[in-house]
């Protein structure tokens, strides 16, 4: 090869190279820059502290987040305080990774069609559609519902709006200072059982009462919480099958259930809230024993 050709080859690889770098760095003029500019110009507006309420709608379920007084409702229920605070910081943490799609034909595969994708807004600001979960971990599929490009974000915004109306609801029937109870009165299948603390003891209609079934009965009363609701319309029968009640050393009530049975679950009442929740049979059981000398 003559020094001639030689310095035409290499003045024609580096137009090619310079071209090539030129291509990347603008994106291609495919537009994918602008459409990743507009989602993220999305996700800063449902980052605005101002809002107080968000509607995120699925396939099956409809989840309406609005801020009151005393915290957050969703659709008219307490909400979780946990589930909330979840969701807020991840609208505040996600991030836009890299464009996944810019063919419609693949919304479908990537979850992100306006019939299988969730749907995240505050009723009157952008919309943002969120389908499957990507390729790694803590990543998942967005678009914008005008726009045909889908990108990647990372993150934890999918899996903590994606949910379920039950798993936004507080779920705590009721938590008791177990440190201060001096009596419980525990009724099941028409008799009662009155437990009273000792010095270092309990007594069980003043026996030595089960160290095992007091500290169970306590442990429940701690921090009861529930596996679910009872459906709408369920009443808790006139006279319960099953009652418990703790008082202090003054006789002041300090916690108040009544239970049920219902269908799968036991149904439970607490005095402090409007609701009818739902707890397996085996707590239940740690709740409310039977009498010693039908265990």
């Amino acid at each position: 090869m003559s020094e001639k050709t030689l310095r035409i080859s290499l003045y024609s690889l580096l137009a090619i190279t310079a071209l090539y770098l030129a291509v990347t760095m603008l994106g291609g003029g495919n537009g994918s820059v602008a459409a990743d500019s507009a989602l993220d110009e999305a996700f800063a507006e449902l980052n605005r502290v101002s809002h107080t309420h968000f509607e995120i709608a699925g396939p099956r379920d409809r989840i309406l987040l609005d801020k009151v007084d005393a915290g957050w409702t969703v659709n008219g229920f307490e909400a979780d305080s946990g589930a909330v605070a979840r969701f807020l910081r991840a609208v505040e943490e996600v991030e836009i990774a890299s464009v996944a799609a810019t063919n419609p034909a693949n919304h479908g595969r990537l979850g992100i069609t306006a019939d299988s994708a969730w749907s995240l807004g505050t009723g009157d600001g952008p919309l943002v559609l969120l389908g499957k979960t990507g390729n790694r971990f803590r990543t998942a599929y967005a678009r914008l519902p005008e726009a045909d490009v889908v990108s990647l974000i990372e993150g934890d915004l999918r899996s903590a709006a994606a949910r379920p109306l039950l798993d936004w609801r507080n779920k705590v029937i009721l938590q008791t200072d177990t440190a201060v109870v001096a009596s419980l009165e525990v009724t099941r299948d028409g008799g009662t059982v009155v437990y009273e603390r000792q010095d270092s003891s309990w007594t069980a209609d003043g026996a030595e009462a089960d160290a095992v079934t007091v500290r169970n009965i306590l442990q429940e009363l701690a921090n009861l919480r529930a596996s679910g609701f009872a459906p709408e319309g369920t009443e808790m029968p006139a006279e319960p099958e099953r009652a418990v009640r703790a008082a202090d050393a003054d006789g002041n009530e300090l916690a108040s259930l009544v239970l049920a049975g219902g269908d799968g679950n036991v149904l439970v009442l607490s005095a402090r809230s409007p609701y009818i929740f739902e707890v397996p049979t085996f707590r239940a059981d740690r709740i409310a024993p039977a009498p010693s000398d039908e265990e």
